[in-house]
C-alpha cells in the first residue's frame, strides 16, 4: 500500500489542503520528507492519514476549525498497483466513500493492512517523540542484548519478557520431562489406545477380498431388486389408473350414446358456460313470476266477470269522469286557497319577526338588509341546515292538504254511503287501506333530505376543485393520474429537493471559502510589494529577448538595453527570493482559490441540471393534470403534487356525492309515482261510488 495523495479538505487548521507525493518512481528510492516549521500542521497531516485509514476518532481534537459534522479528509491510495480514491467523513457508519461519493466497506482498506489495528500501525509506522521516549525507557529498564532492546523499543515490544514467560508456561503445558499430565503425554496415551483398537479390528487381505466379493454380490442383487420393484410399482400404478378409469369410461360411453340419440344442433359458444347457472336461476324466477301473473290474471278476470255492467252509466262514464276530475281540481283549489293565504300570513309574520329581531321593523328597502361579507359563511351554513327543515315542513303541509281533501271528500260522502254499491265500497276501502299503509310520504321526505345533504357535499367538493367547473359527466371524463404515478412524482420531487438542498449547502460553503481566500490573497498582495509570477515571467522574457537582440547586433545600445533588463531581472529575483515564503503562500492561496472557483462552477452546473430535471417533472405534471387543475399550473412541483392529490380526492368525493344525489332523486320519483298511483286509485274509487249512487 502506498499513499499517492493526501487531501485535508476540512480537518484541523486545513481547508482544501493537499499534499501530493507523486507517482511511484520507476527506479530508485520512494522516500519523501515533509518539512515545516512548528505548528505548520505536520502532526495534523499524520493524524489525518491515520484517520483516513482507520476512521476519524470519536473524540477527535482536530475539530477546532470545522465541526464534527463538517470534518472531511480524502486521498489516493495505491492498493495492489491500482489507484483508489477515498474520502472519509465523521460518522458512526458509512464514513468511507469512494470517488463517486458512494459508501464502501472498510474491508476495501483493511484487507491491505495485514490485520493491523490503529494502535499497532501507529506503533510500527508512526514513530514520534513520545514513542521514541517510551522506547528509551524500555531500554533503560530492560536487561540483555542491546540489539534486542533497540528492536523491542522501536517495535513497541516493551513487554516481550512477559510474553516469553507466557510462552514458556504454554510450552511446559505441552511437554515436560517425566511429566504424565502434559498435553503431549496425553496424546501419546491416546495414540497407544488407538493402535490397540486398530490391531483389534485389523482384517487379513484374503478375508477382506471374500467379504468385498460378498458385498459386491449383495449390492448387485439389491440394485436388481430395486429395479424390479420400481417396474412392479409402475405397473401397479398403471393398473390402478385403469381400474379407476373403467367406471368413468363406462359413464362416458353411456353419455356418448345418449348424445348420439339427440338431434344435431349448433353447439353453444364456450363463453356461455359461465352464464348457464345464471340462466337457470333466471328461468326459475321467470317461471315463478309467470305462474303468479297467471293466477292474478285469472283472479282479476273472475272479478271482472262478476261485476254487473250498467249500460246507461257506462255510456256517460267519460262525462262523469271528466266532471269528477274538474270537481276535484276545483275543490282542491278552494281548499288550497286558505292554506296559501295562511302561508302568506305566516311569511309576512316571519318577515315582520325577522325585521323586529334585526331592529329594522320600519325598513322598507330590502337592499338595506343585506348581510355583511363577514357573516355570509355562517348564514350559508345555517341555510344548508334549514333546507332539510323546510323539506320536512313542506311534506307535512302536503300531508295536511291531502288529509283536508280526504276529510272534505268524506264529509260529502256522509249520508250517501248506503247508496254506494258494495263493489265500489270495497274498492274505495281497499284504496284507503293501501293509502294509509303506504309510506311514500316518509320515503319522499327522506329522499329529499338525502338529496339536499348530498347536494351540499357535491357543492363543497366542486368548491375544492376551483377553478375547475362543470357537471358530473364532465368531471367523470376528466383524466386523473394513478396513485403509483403520483408516488413516483413525489419520490422524484423529494430527490430533486434533497439534491438541491445539499448542493446549495455545499455552494454556500465553497462561496464562503472563496470569499475568505480572496480576502486573504488581497491581504497578502497588499502586505508585500513583490511582482507576481506573471510579471516576473514577462520581465524574464524581455531580458531573453534583449539578449537575443544583443547577440545579433552587438551594439552599444543593445548592450545597454540588455544590461538594464538584466539588472531589473536580478532585482526582481532578489526581491522574490527574499519574500519566497510569502510568494509560496500566495501561490498556495491562489491555487486554492482556483480550485474553489472550479468547484463553485461545477456545483452551479449541477444546480442548473437539477433545475432542468425539475422543469421536466413540472412539464409532465402539467401535461397529465392540465384538465383537472385548470389554471393552477404555475405552482412548484411539490405544491403541484399536493394540489393534484387534493383535487383527485375532491373529484372522488364529488362523484360519490353526485351518485347519492341521483339515487335520492330516483327514490323521490318512485315515492311520487306511488303517491300519484294511490291518488288515482282513491279518485277512481270515489268516482265509481258516486256514479253508482241513485239520482
Amino acid at each position: 500500500m502506498r499513499l499517492r495523495r493526501l487531501d485535508l479538505i476540512r480537518y484541523g487548521k486545513f481547508t482544501d489542503g493537499t499534499i501530493e507525493f507523486g507517482p511511484r518512481p520507476e527506479s530508485g528510492p520512494d522516500f519523501h520528507i515533509v518539512f515545516g516549521l512548528n505548528e505548520a500542521g505536520k502532526s495534523t497531516a499524520l493524524s489525518g492519514y491515520l484517520d483516513l485509514l482507520f476512521g476519524i476518532e470519536e473524540r477527535s481534537r482536530y475539530n477546532f476549525l470545522h465541526e464534527y459534522s463538517a470534518m472531511r479528509i480524502g486521498g489516493v491510495l495505491e492498493l495492489a498497483g491500482t489507484e483508489h480514491t477515498f474520502t472519509r467523513t465523521k460518522q458512526r457508519t458509512n464514513s468511507l466513500l469512494n470517488a463517486m461519493e458512494q459508501p464502501v466497506s472498510e474491508v476495501a482498506i483493511a484487507a491491505h493492512l495485514a490485520g493491523l489495528s490503529r494502535d499497532a500501525y501507529e506503533t510500527m509506522f508512526s514513530l514520534d517523540d513520545e514513542t521514541l521516549e517510551a522506547g528509551g525507557k524500555s531500554i533503560l529498564e530492560s536487561r540483555g542484548d542491546l540489539g534486542k532492546l533497540l528492536f523491542t523499543a522501536s517495535a513497541g515490544l516493551g513487554h516481550a519478557s512477559d510474553m516469553l514467560s507466557a510462552l514458556e508456561t504454554e510450552a511446559d503445558g505441552l511437554y515436560r520431562k517425566q511429566a504424565h499430565g502434559t498435553e503431549l503425554a496425553l496424546l501419546k496415551k491416546r495414540l497407544a489406545e488407538l493402535e490397540s483398537r486398530r490391531d483389534a479390528i485389523d482384517t487379513l487381505a484374503s478375508t477382506f477380498e471374500s467379504l468385498e466379493a460378498e458385498r459386491l454380490d449383495a449390492a448387485e442383487k439389491y440394485d436388481r431388486s430395486i429395479a424390479e420393484r420400481s417396474l412392479l410399482s409402475a405397473r401397479l400404478d398403471t393398473i390402478a389408473r385403469y381400474l379407476r378409469a373403467m367406471p368413468i369410461l363406462a359413464d362416458i360411453r353411456r353419455k356418448a350414446a345418449q348424445l348420439a340419440e339427440l338431434p344435431d344442433i349448433a353447439s353453444p359458444l364456450r363463453t356461455w358456460t359461465g352464464t348457464v347457472t345464471g340462466l337457470i336461476d333466471d328461468d326459475a324466477s321467470l317461471r315463478t313470476r309467470l305462474s303468479g301473473n297467471i293466477d292474478d290474471a285469472e283472479r282479476v278476470t273472475t272479478k271482472i266477470v262478476s261485476v254487473d255492467v250498467d249500460e246507461a252509466i257506462l255510456a256517460m262514464s267519460e262525462r262523469v269522469r271528466a266532471l269528477a276530475d274538474r270537481k276535484v281540481r276545483h275543490v282542491s283549489a278552494g281548499l288550497d286557497l286558505p292554506s296559501r293565504r295562511t302561508e302568506l300570513q305566516i311569511l309576512d309574520s316571519a318577515v315582520a319577526n325577522c325585521l323586529a329581531a334585526l331592529g329594522r321593523s320600519s325598513e322598507a328597502d330590502p337592499a338595506a338588509l343585506l348581510l355583511p361579507a363577514a357573516t355570509v359563511g355562517a348564514v350559508r351554513a345555517m341555510l344548508e341546515e334549514r333546507s332539510g327543515i323546510t323539506t320536512g315542513v313542506r311534506v307535512a303541509r302536503n300531508e295536511c292538504a291531502a288529509a283536508l281533501d280526504a276529510l272534505q271528500a268524506a264529509r260529502e260522502r256522509v249520508g250517501q254511503e248506503r247508496g254506494v254499491p258494495e263493489p265500489a265500497r270495497a274498492r274505495l276501502a281497499s284504496a284507503l287501506s293501501k293509502a294509509r299503509a303506504s309510506g311514500h310520504l316518509k320515503d319522499l321526505r327522506m329522499a329529499r333530505e338525502a338529496e339536499d345533504a348530498s347536494t351540499v357535499r357535491w357543492e363543497a367538493a366542486i368548491a375544492r376543485l376551483h377553478p375547475w367547473s362543470g357537471d358530473a359527466g364532465a368531471l367523470a371524463r376528466v383524466p386523473v393520474p394513478s396513485v403509483t404515478q403520483v408516488g413516483a412524482w413525489k419520490v422524484r420531487a423529494a430527490g430533486l429537493g434533497k439534491g438541491r438542498a445539499v448542493l446549495c449547502e455545499r455552494l454556500a460553503e465553497y462561496q464562503e471559502s472563496h470569499d475568505l481566500l480572496s480576502a486573504r490573497l488581497d491581504a497578502l498582495r497588499a502586505s508585500i510589494d513583490v511582482p507576481d509570477d506573471e510579471a516576473a515571467a514577462a520581465i524574464r522574457r524581455a531580458r531573453d529577448k534583449a539578449w537575443a537582440r544583443h547577440r545579433g547586433e552587438l551594439t552599444g545600445q543593445t548592450a545597454d538595453d540588455f544590461e538594464a533588463l538584466l539588472a531589473r531581472d536580478d532585482s526582481v529575483a532578489a526581491v522574490r527570493l527574499a519574500n519566497a515564503r510569502e510568494l509560496a503562500e500566495i501561490r498556495t492561496t491562489l491555487r486554492s482559490l482556483t480550485e474553489t472557483t472550479a468547484a463553485i462552477t461545477r456545483i452551479r452546473d449541477q444546480l442548473a441540471q437539477i433545475d432542468l430535471d425539475d422543469q421536466a417533472v413540472l412539464s409532465e405534471l402539467r401535461e397529465v393534470a392540465s384538465e383537472l387543475l385548470a389554471e393552477c399550473l404555475e405552482f412548484p412541483p411539490e405544491r403541484l403534487i399536493e394540489t393534484i392529490e387534493d383535487h383527485t380526492s375532491a373529484r372522488i368525493d364529488a362523484l360519490a356525492a353526485w351518485e347519492e344525489v341521483e339515487l335520492a332523486r330516483k327514490k323521490a320519483r318512485r315515492a311520487l309515482d306511488e303517491g300519484e298511483q294511490i291518488q288515482q286509485e282513491l279518485i277512481g274509487g270515489a268516482t265509481s261510488g258516486k256514479g253508482s249512487m241513485p239520482p
